[in-house]
């Protein structure tokens, strides 16, 4: 008997010493609580997430920089990838502004993205300084880069091949290109690609006989610009619709930003930053 009593003691101990059901529950509730309770604090913290067109790139990071130096400890996180994957992280959750170069496509637009004009672009067809071309008939500039036109001395230039370079797949420039001066053409496969306009910038700059297309603001006097259907890339052909390579640029964000969102975008289409940033390499929209 006195056995069987130890036993049941040493039962009832064992059963005061392990947490019940009820405990455990309690714990894991708790534990749940406060990681959920982790995660608004992140969501609430100040933390924009920007990424898309690499055209867009340089404003959206000059934006950032001036927004976070304001305080109030917000953090804008600024990058790259082009403006399909910028579209496609916003429509995702992923990102909070999807910076884009060319307007949003039908299989895009899913009646929840709201579309912030931020600066009007003006698109260059550029060549390395010793092509002795100074304008392109667009019928001319379609040839070329569709493989058409191999030999400069068949638009009145030089003996000399032509190389042609252009965006990525994924670059808005190279789509609002391909739509507007080669008719929804491809380019031909011969050409170069390049990821952002700096590098086209760069390869037309170094390579003899090259032709690309830049921003506006990437032209420098590495590379020369040329006339398009005899009317030169200027700002005020560009607002007038003479010069018709020339888009605008986007903040694309969904229909219900945070308010740390529609801060940022507010402060990017404030008449200050328009005209003290925008205005050096693009056309401001106020």
């Amino acid at each position: 008997m006195r056995k069987n009593n130890s036993a049941a003691e040493n039962y009832g101990n064992r059963r005061r010493r392990s947490p019940s059901l009820k405990a455990i529950l309690a714990i894991l509730i708790l534990i749940a609580a406060v990681t959920a309770c982790s995660g608004c604090s992140v969501r609430r913290s100040g933390v924009i997430r920007v990424a898309g067109s690499t055209t867009v790139l340089p404003l959206a990071q000059e934006g950032a920089n001036r927004f976070m130096d304001m305080g109030g400890g917000k953090n804008v996180l600024v990058q790259g990838g082009g403006s399909s994957v910028g579209i496609s992280q916003l429509s995702a959750g992923i990102i909070d502004i999807a910076n884009s170069s060319r307007e949003l496509k039908p299989e895009e637009d899913n009646g929840r993205i709201v579309d912030n004009r931020i600066a009007l672009d003006v698109i260059v067809l550029v060549v390395n300084r010793g092509v002795q071309v100074a304008n392109l008939s667009s019928q001319q500039v379609k040839d070329i880069f569709t493989g058409a036109v191999t030999n400069w001395s068949q638009v009145e230039g030089q003996d000399a091949p032509v190389i042609a370079v252009v965006r990525d797949q994924a670059s808005g420039t190279r789509e609002m290109f391909d739509e507007i001066a080669l008719d929804k053409e491809e380019s031909a496969s011969s050409a170069i690609e390049c990821n952002s306009n700096g590098i086209v910038r760069e390869t037309v700059g170094n390579t003899p006989n090259a032709i690309g297309y830049v921003s506006l603001g990437y032209v420098n006097a590495t590379i020369k610009a040329i006339d398009y259907d005899g009317v030169a890339p200027e700002e005020q052909n560009a607002k007038d619709n003479t010069y018709p390579l020339s888009r605008y640029l986007h903040m694309f964000t969904s229909d219900t930003p945070r308010p740390v969102t529609r801060e940022f975008i507010e402060f990017v289409l404030s008449p200050d930053f328009q005209n003290e940033v925008v205005t050096q390499e693009y056309i401001p929209v106020i």
